[in-house]
């Protein structure tokens, strides 16, 4: 059952365009992914974005100042991959879903069920006028103790009135793999803290811009290494 809400973004803010209404798709400049059009997009999409629009301005203007939250973004969550792409209205492949040494969890890669979460939560930014900037689908998966997430983020040509506010995570992502890409497709980064080790690997397929995250306890950095390895095999014939 879809659950429409609006939201802020856990791990993308707003950015700059994405998904449009005029029709027109291209190839981003570099290497990055393929341009959608809004035509690839379902009605569903737009209904939502227009729900959200409505709801963000019946608000009055102290509510809006209060609540923190940023106009024309919002989110869909669902129980699995496919019941998302059947919303989107079309096919966003995710080799992980039939991978059998991964189990399925929540959107953030904690175990199934925990705090409600969703197992997989469609994220989308647009424009009053129906012109949808970007969305990301994000699922989530366990290899025993690491966590593994999954975001494919799709993008559009710029809309015509960008906000000031654009440019934020999920296009600043995309121009960051752009930018720091070589002749391996698969840029790879590293993140570690007192608690956690962290590898992120970002790779473009067609549409889809892909991040992938592997994320241990701070002893478990050959874990995470040899998972993120496992995972990556995946999108070998992606």
């Amino acid at each position: 059952m879809k659950k429409f809400a609006v939201c802020f973004l856990s791990g993308l803010v707003c950015i700059s365009g994405l998904t449009g209404c005029s029709g027109q798709s291209g190839q981003a400049e570099g290497p990055g992914p393929e341009l959608i059009s809004a035509g690839m997009l379902a009605q569903d999409v737009y209904d939502a974005l227009q729900e959200e629009w409505d709801s963000y301005d019946n608000l009055g203007t102290e509510q809006k100042m209060l609540s923190g939250h940023f106009p024309g973004v919002c989110y869909e969550d669902f129980s699995d991959w496919a019941a998302s792409e059947e919303f989107l209205g079309m096919s966003v492949p995710n080799p992980l879903e039939e991978a059998a040494w991964l189990e399925h969890g929540t959107y953030l890669g904690m175990p199934e069920g925990f705090r409600d979460a969703p197992n997989v939560r469609v994220s989308l930014c647009g424009t009053r006028e129906g012109h949808v900037e970007w969305l990301s689908i994000r699922s989530g998966y366990r290899d025993g103790e690491i966590r593994v997430t999954l975001d494919a983020m799709l993008y559009s040509d710029p809309a015509e009135n960008e906000s000031p506010d654009s440019g934020w995570s999920a296009e600043l992502e995309r121009q960051y793999y752009i930018a720091n890409v070589d002749d391996d497709p698969v840029l790879i980064t590293e993140d570690s803290g007192e608690q956690y080790v962290s590898r992120t690997a970002y790779l473009a397929r067609g549409h889809v811009l892909y991040r992938v995250s592997v994320i241990g306890a701070s002893d478990l950095q050959d874990r995470v290494q040899e998972t993120l390895g496992d995972v990556l095999s995946e999108f070998e014939n992606v």
